[in-house]
Protein backbone atom coordinates (compact mmCIF):
# COMPACT_ATOMS: atom_id res chain seq x y z
CA UNK A 1 0.00 0.00 0.00
CA UNK A 2 1.31 3.43 -0.91
CA UNK A 3 2.22 5.64 2.01
CA UNK A 4 2.22 9.42 1.94
CA UNK A 5 3.53 12.33 3.97
CA UNK A 6 2.33 15.91 4.09
CA UNK A 7 4.39 18.10 1.77
CA UNK A 8 5.07 21.28 3.74
CA UNK A 9 6.80 22.69 0.65
CA UNK A 10 3.80 22.40 -1.67
CA UNK A 11 3.74 25.29 -4.15
CA UNK A 12 -0.07 25.10 -4.04
CA UNK A 13 -0.80 25.79 -0.36
CA UNK A 14 -3.53 28.22 -1.45
CA UNK A 15 -5.32 25.39 -3.25
CA UNK A 16 -8.78 24.13 -2.37
CA UNK A 17 -10.31 20.67 -2.47
CA UNK A 18 -14.07 20.78 -2.89
CA UNK A 19 -16.30 17.85 -1.96
CA UNK A 20 -19.84 18.28 -3.29
CA UNK A 21 -22.65 16.03 -2.17
CA UNK A 22 -25.82 16.48 -4.22
CA UNK A 23 -29.23 15.55 -2.89
CA UNK A 24 -29.14 12.58 -5.26
CA UNK A 25 -26.32 10.82 -7.01
CA UNK A 26 -22.65 10.38 -6.23
CA UNK A 27 -20.44 12.99 -4.63
CA UNK A 28 -18.10 14.99 -6.81
CA UNK A 29 -14.58 15.91 -5.78
CA UNK A 30 -12.60 18.60 -7.55
CA UNK A 31 -9.87 21.09 -6.79
CA UNK A 32 -8.79 24.64 -7.56
CA UNK A 33 -5.36 26.20 -7.43
CA UNK A 34 -6.58 29.10 -5.22
CA UNK A 35 -9.64 31.23 -4.41
CA UNK A 36 -9.29 33.21 -7.65
CA UNK A 37 -9.42 29.96 -9.63
CA UNK A 38 -12.53 28.92 -7.68
CA UNK A 39 -14.22 32.27 -8.46
CA UNK A 40 -13.30 31.92 -12.14
CA UNK A 41 -14.66 28.37 -12.39
CA UNK A 42 -17.91 29.19 -10.58
CA UNK A 43 -18.45 32.20 -12.83
CA UNK A 44 -17.88 30.05 -15.92
CA UNK A 45 -20.34 27.49 -14.59
CA UNK A 46 -22.89 30.21 -13.69
CA UNK A 47 -22.72 31.71 -17.18
CA UNK A 48 -23.73 28.34 -18.65
CA UNK A 49 -26.79 27.97 -16.39
CA UNK A 50 -30.15 29.65 -16.63
CA UNK A 51 -30.73 30.36 -12.94
CA UNK A 52 -30.57 33.85 -11.55
CA UNK A 53 -27.32 34.96 -9.94
CA UNK A 54 -28.61 38.38 -8.81
CA UNK A 55 -28.71 37.47 -5.12
CA UNK A 56 -25.06 36.31 -5.13
CA UNK A 57 -21.91 38.42 -5.33
CA UNK A 58 -19.97 36.37 -7.86
CA UNK A 59 -16.94 38.65 -7.48
CA UNK A 60 -16.18 37.28 -4.01
CA UNK A 61 -15.20 33.85 -2.77
CA UNK A 62 -18.08 33.73 -0.26
CA UNK A 63 -20.64 34.79 -2.88
CA UNK A 64 -19.35 32.18 -5.32
CA UNK A 65 -19.39 29.49 -2.64
CA UNK A 66 -22.98 30.39 -1.70
CA UNK A 67 -24.05 30.26 -5.35
CA UNK A 68 -22.17 27.03 -6.03
CA UNK A 69 -23.56 25.23 -2.99
CA UNK A 70 -27.15 26.51 -3.04
CA UNK A 71 -28.58 23.41 -4.71
CA UNK A 72 -26.33 20.80 -3.08
CA UNK A 73 -26.94 18.75 0.03
CA UNK A 74 -23.48 19.80 1.27
CA UNK A 75 -20.31 21.28 -0.12
CA UNK A 76 -17.11 21.05 1.88
CA UNK A 77 -13.91 22.95 1.22
CA UNK A 78 -10.60 21.63 2.48
CA UNK A 79 -7.69 24.06 2.69
CA UNK A 80 -4.05 23.16 3.18
CA UNK A 81 -3.95 25.14 6.43
CA UNK A 82 -6.73 22.93 7.82
CA UNK A 83 -5.28 19.74 6.42
CA UNK A 84 -4.15 17.40 9.17
CA UNK A 85 -1.94 14.35 9.24
CA UNK A 86 -4.94 12.28 10.32
CA UNK A 87 -5.94 12.26 6.65
CA UNK A 88 -2.75 10.33 6.04
CA UNK A 89 -3.23 7.93 8.93
CA UNK A 90 -6.75 7.10 7.78
CA UNK A 91 -6.68 8.26 4.16
CA UNK A 92 -9.87 9.01 2.36
CA UNK A 93 -9.01 7.43 -0.97
CA UNK A 94 -11.61 9.53 -2.74
CA UNK A 95 -9.53 12.69 -2.25
CA UNK A 96 -6.14 11.14 -2.91
CA UNK A 97 -5.93 12.41 -6.51
CA UNK A 98 -6.55 16.09 -5.62
CA UNK A 99 -4.07 15.80 -2.75
CA UNK A 100 -1.43 14.55 -5.17
CA UNK A 101 -2.31 17.10 -7.88
CA UNK A 102 -2.00 20.00 -5.42
CA UNK A 103 1.21 18.40 -4.11
CA UNK A 104 -0.14 18.47 -0.56
CA UNK A 105 1.12 14.93 -0.08
CA UNK A 106 4.15 13.15 -1.40
CA UNK A 107 4.66 9.46 -1.82
CA UNK A 108 7.14 7.93 0.61
CA UNK A 109 9.71 5.59 -0.78
CA UNK A 110 9.38 2.16 0.73
CA UNK A 111 11.60 -0.86 0.49
CA UNK A 112 9.87 -3.53 -1.53
CA UNK A 113 10.69 -7.03 -0.38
Amino acid sequence: MTQYAINQNSPFKDGLIIIDRPHRGPQEIWYCWDEADFIKRVNQWASSKRDSTEEYDLHTFDGCFDYHSHDLSTSTIIRFADFESRWLMNPARDIEQPLVMLEWIIELETDEE
